[in-house]
């Protein structure tokens, strides 16, 4: 069912380059600012301390500039060039398989070190462990909504729902304060929201490949809902498994 020409193949080859993109080059980032502790230098405009965590492992820390902040504008810059190219890459991508595909490597490539920085700022050895659960979570959401003959588009309505639900709610913590055990219990939600997701989106891929879809603009717009699906999976994870 894995043809070299079936939808689920050019799928997968999409959604595997771009992944491979943000998750290696966080890696890339975590050991650049590890060599950068240990040469006493900068990562992208960040100085880092060093300190053991509970399981004695190196944990690094950006030093804390101005106040509460530790952003340079190295990563300003990053984070802003991966949100205009992720709603760019969201808006042009039905109209263009190129724009498309260029839009959403250039997010990937900008946002590799916004997530290694998120990772450093809580303890990137559970960085690490989220993103091998959220892996994990991948895989098995994708046999099952691919292979169990479970139809799953029921959920559509639930989702969508729940979805403005959790954007509520995170629109709401802008502006109020959430005690830490509250933030945790609303990022488990969103981390079982972005699951059943990803059981809805490759669901959807099996059906669109069953009606006899298989071209390329389809296979990149099914991989842009997976792709989006597996970072807010990962960043959900990290925010119930940080401190704040």
């Amino acid at each position: 069912m894995f043809e070299a020409t079936s939808l689920l193949f050019k799928t997968m080859v999409i959604l595997g380059i771009e992944l491979g993109i943000v998750f290696l080059g966080c890696l890339f980032c975590l050991k650049r600012a590890r060599l950068a502790y240990d040469q006493g230098r900068q990562f992208l405009g960040v100085e880092f301390i060093a300190s053991l965590n509970d399981q004695n492992e190196i944990d690094l820390q950006p030093i804390e500039m101005d106040k509460n902040q530790a952003v340079s504008r190295a990563l300003t810059a990053l984070m802003l060039v991966f949100i205009a190219s992720m709603y760019a890459m969201v808006f042009t991508a039905q109209h263009s398989l190129m724009i498309g595909l260029t839009t959403m490597t250039i997010t990937s490539i900008a946002f590799a070190p916004v997530l290694a920085m998120i990772m450093l700022q809580m303890d990137e050895n559970d960085g690490l462990r989220a993103m091998k659960l959220t892996i994990l979570i991948t895989i098995a959401t994708g046999v099952i909504g691919m292979y169990s003959g479970v139809d799953f588009s029921f959920m559509r309505g639930f989702l969508f729902f729940a979805l403005l639900g959790l954007l509520a709610l995170r629109l709401v913590m802008l502006f109020t304060g959430f005690a830490n055990g509250q933030k945790r219990v609303i990022a488990f939600g969103g981390a079982i929201l972005f699951t059943l997701f990803l059981l809805y989106d490759f669901n959807r891929l099996a059906n669109l490949q069953d009606q006899g879809y298989n071209d390329w603009s389809t296979a990149l717009n099914v991989a842009i809902n997976l792709y989006l699906d597996v970072l807010n999976l990962l960043l959900e994870i990290l925010q119930a498994m940080g401190d704040s």
